[in-house]
């Protein structure tokens, strides 16, 4: 790093460096600068996890800030979520904790004080040699953890579940149908077999055999049969040329016996059928 990726340090020490008091101290002013310089602004010592908006921002230390030298409790706002940091002393080890309150999302990073700060006055360099190997494991092993399970989090709570799509039935309904279906067409099904009313009276070689329209002034086949002087056809009607007898032995063309049209349909008398 260049002496441009320092600027402003040499600023804040300046103004705390008659306080300082231990090596520790020197770790937590050059962590404060690195923070400020990460859009981090200090709000006070202490641990409280509430935050209002009348309490101030700044990038200074705070009064205070190195009461206890084994000790070390400052409270940062970044992006307007509160963040704690707490360092301790543990008999030459330096350990660091960074906590965002809403999400509790922590990191951590520790130091052998006496290796790492030189001395307590001087430039960034003289306090710190290794201040590049430094300040890259406070990214590394502070910040980035933290910044990365927030946006994790963030993703997992703006995450949107698949749309379910509906199918709709956009077939014709057919009003003649049960429950509706698909309606009747040239193609078409008829369950009921509505569309097929009257076929058989106009097919002659159907099921039913059909019923015949007598041709004008053409033959016709029951003459001088149904009753004595004439056709008993009116010219140009339909009729049955099986239908049920009339008078004695109307079918001259069959042998004579039992017209099933006279009888009874088998189970006629069966309710249950």
């Amino acid at each position: 790093m260049s002496s441009a990726d320092y600027y402003g340090f040499e600023s804040i020490y300046k103004l705390v460096e008659a306080a300082v008091q231990a090596k520790s101290d020197v770790l937590i002013a050059i962590i404060h600068w690195y923070l400020t310089k990460n859009a981090f602004r200090n709000v006070g010592i202490g641990d409280d996890k509430t935050l209002s908006d009348s309490e101030e921002q700044s990038e200074l230390l705070p009064d205070g800030w190195n009461s206890n030298p084994k000790s070390y409790a400052l409270r940062y706002v970044n992006d307007g979520q509160l963040y704690l940091l707490h360092g301790v002393d543990t008999g030459g080890l330096m350990v660091v904790n960074l906590v965002q309150v809403k999400t509790l999302s922590a990191s951590n990073v520790t130091f052998q004080i006496d290796d790492t700060v030189k001395s307590l006055k001087g430039s960034i360099t003289k306090l710190i040699p290794e201040v590049a190997t430094v300040l890259d494991r406070v990214r590394k092993e502070l910040l980035v953890p933290v910044f990365e399970s927030n946006k994790k989090d963030g993703e997992t709570q703006t995450k949107k579940e698949p749309e379910k799509v509906e199918r709709v039935d956009v077939r014709p309904t057919n009003p003649l149908l049960i429950g509706g279906g698909v309606p009747v067409g040239r193609f078409g099904s008829d369950p009921l077999g509505v569309g097929n009313v009257g076929r058989g009276d106009l097919d002659p070689f159907g099921r039913g055999g059909g019923m015949l329209f007598q041709p004008p002034g053409g033959f016709n086949p029951l003459a001088d049969l149904r009753r004595p002087g004439g056709s008993g056809i009116v010219p140009g009607a339909r009729f049955d040329p099986f239908g049920p007898a009339v008078g004695q032995n109307p079918r001259p063309f069959r042998q004579p016996g039992p017209d099933p049209d006279h009888l009874p349909p088998p189970g006629y008398d069966d309710m249950f059928m």
